[in-house]
C-alpha cells in the first residue's frame, strides 16, 4: 500500500530555475506509459529529430527504454536555451513521469515516506526556492496520476546479518540523524561521531537484545560516540597507504560525475581511462583531469591542508549531508543488501571525496561558494551511480573502515 508523506526534520528548498543541470548526465528511464506518450508525439516527423535516435532499448525478453543522450551527455530533448523540447511543444504533462517529479524524491521508511530533494539540482544545492512543504500537494497529484507512490518496504539490516523491525531500525537511524544534525559541531566532527556510533554498534552482540533493550542501547551509544571521536581530532593522523590507494580509486569513480564533466565515447577515451586508473592507483605525479576545466594538479598537492574555509563555501555540503541522513535516503534507497552501518560509512567516505575534489577544482586559489555548490552536486549524483552501489564499492568501504581508517580519512581531508 502507499505511504503518507512526511518531511524530514530539516528545512529544504527548491524551485525550478530552468538551468538544465538535471538534464545532463541523468538516465531517463521510461515505463510503458512514458513510452506511449513519447511515441504518440511523433518526433520522427519533427525537422530537428528526423533520422535521430531518441530512444535506447536494452534487454532481450522484455526491452526497457530510456531517452537517448547527446554526445555531451545531455538529454536528446534539451534545447540550446536549456529548455525541454517536449515541455515546450506538448506541455509539462507530456514529459516522462521521472522528469515531472524530479528532483523531488520519496523515501519509504516504516509507516511513512519522507519527501526530500536531490542536490544535483543547483537551486536546491544553493538552498534557494520555496520550502518543500509548499510542494507536497503538487507531488501528491503527480504520484497519484502516475501510480508512483512508494510502497511499504522492509527495513535494511542494522549490521550484516542483523535485521530488525522498523521500530528498532528507526531508533538506530534516528540516533545517527541526531548526531549528524547536532549544530554544536562542524560537519566533519558530526560525521566522525556517526562513524564512532557505527563502530560501537557493530561490536555489540545485537542478537542478544530484544526491542526495548536495543532502543536503550542506541541511546547509550549516541551519548558515547562524541567522546570516542575526540582523539581523532587531536592526532589528525594520515590514513595508511592501502587506504589512500583505495580512496584514490574511489575518487576516480566520482570525478566523472562532476557537473562540468563532458563524456566521450571512443576507443581513445577508453585507453585514457586505463592510463588514468594506473595513475590513480600509483598516486604520484599529475592528476588525470578527464577534460575538466581545472588547473593542473599533482596527487601530492591534493594532500595539503585547505585551511579555514568560509562558512558559505561549506554550507552546500553541510546541507547535502543533513538531507541525505535526515531523509534516510542513504539507508533506505539505492543500496539493496547494504546495512545501515555500511551505508553510513559510504556517506562519510563521500565527504572525504568532496573535500578532495574541492582541492582539485580550486588548484592554488581559495575555494568559493560555487565550488562548494558543484561539490555537493557531484556527491548527490553519486547516490544513484551503479559503480558506487555494487559489491566492489561495498568491499572498498569495508576495507577503509577497518581500524578507524575511514574516520581518519574524513578528518585528514577536512584539514
Amino acid at each position: 500500500m502507499s505511504l503518507p508523506i512526511r518531511l524530514p526534520p530539516i528545512l529544504e528548498r527548491y524551485d525550478c530555475r530552468g538551468c538544465g543541470d538535471c538534464c545532463h548526465g541523468t538516465i531517463i528511464a521510461l515505463d510503458d506509459e512514458d513510452l506511449k506518450r513519447i511515441r504518440a508525439q511523433h518526433w520522427d516527423q519533427h525537422p530537428d529529430y528526423r533520422g535521430k535516435k531518441i530512444l535506447v532499448g536494452s534487454g532481450l525478453l522484455k526491452k526497457r527504454y530510456q531517452l537517448t543522450k547527446r554526445s555531451d551527455g545531455a538529454c536528446v530533448f534539451l534545447t540550446p536555451q536549456n529548455r525541454c523540447h517536449i515541455h515546450e511543444l506538448h506541455g509539462s504533462a507530456a514529459k516522462p513521469a521521472i522528469c515531472q517529479i524530479a528532483p523531488l524524491q520519496l523515501v519509504p521508511a516504516g509507516d511513512c515516506a519522507y519527501l526530500t530533494v536531490r542536490r544535483y539540482c543547483r537551486c536546491s544545492a544553493c538552498d534557494e526556492g520555496r520550502p518543500l512543504a509548499e510542494h507536497v500537494e503538487a507531488l501528491r497529484e503527480l504520484v497519484e496520476r502516475y501510480n508512483a507512490a512508494p510502497k511499504t518496504a522492509g527495513p535494511p539490516a542494522l549490521v550484516r546479518r542483523q535485521r530488525r523491525a522498523w521500530r528498532e531500525t528507526l531508533a538506530v537511524t534516528d540516533a545517527i540523524t541526531r548526531l549528524v544534525l547536532d549544530g554544536r559541531y562542524p560537519l566533519v566532527r558530526r560525521l566522525a561521531h556517526g562513524l564512532e556510533f557505527c563502530d560501537l554498534l557493530e561490536h555489540c552482540r545485537l542478537e542478544r537484545l530484544d526491542g526495548p533493550r536495543l532502543v536503550e542501547l542506541a541511546g547509550m551509544l549516541e551519548e558515547a560516540a562524541p567522546k570516542e571521536a575526540g582523539d581523532l581530532f587531536q592526532l589528525r593522523a594520515a590514513p595508511g597507504p592501502r587506504t589512500m590507494k583505495l580512496f584514490r580509486q574511489t575518487a576516480m569513480e566520482w570525478l566523472r560525475l562532476h557537473p562540468k564533466f563532458v563524456p566521450e565515447q571512443s576507443w581513445a577515451e577508453r585507453w585514457r581511462m586505463v592510463k588514468a586508473a594506473i595513475a590513480f592507483a600509483r598516486g604520484k605525479g599529475q592528476v588525470p583531469l578527464f577534460r575538466l576545466p581545472f588547473a593542473p594538479s599533482t596527487f601530492e598537492s591534493l594532500e595539503r591542508p585547505l585551511g579555514h574555509l568560509d562558512e558559505a563555501v561549506l554550507r552546500p555540503l553541510d546541507g547535502f549531508f543533513q538531507a541525505l541522513v535526515a531523509s534516510l535516503r542513504y539507508a533506505a534507497l539505492n543500496r539493496p543488501g547494504w546495512s545501515v552501518v555500511e551505508s553510513f560509512r559510504a556517506v562519510a567516505l563521500s565527504y572525504a571525496v568532496g573535500m578532495w575534489v574541492l582541492r582539485l577544482a580550486c588548484g592554488e586559489r581559495t575555494p568559493g561558494v560555487e565550488d562548494g555548490v558543484e561539490a555537493a552536486m557531484l556527491l548527490d549524483r553519486g547516490q544513484g551511480y551503479a559503480p558506487l552501489l555494487g559489491h566492489r564499492h561495498r568491499w572498498r568501504v569495508g576495507m577503509m573502515s577497518r581500524g578507524r581508517e575511514l574516520a581518519r580519512l574524513a578528518v585528514w581531508y577536512a584539514r
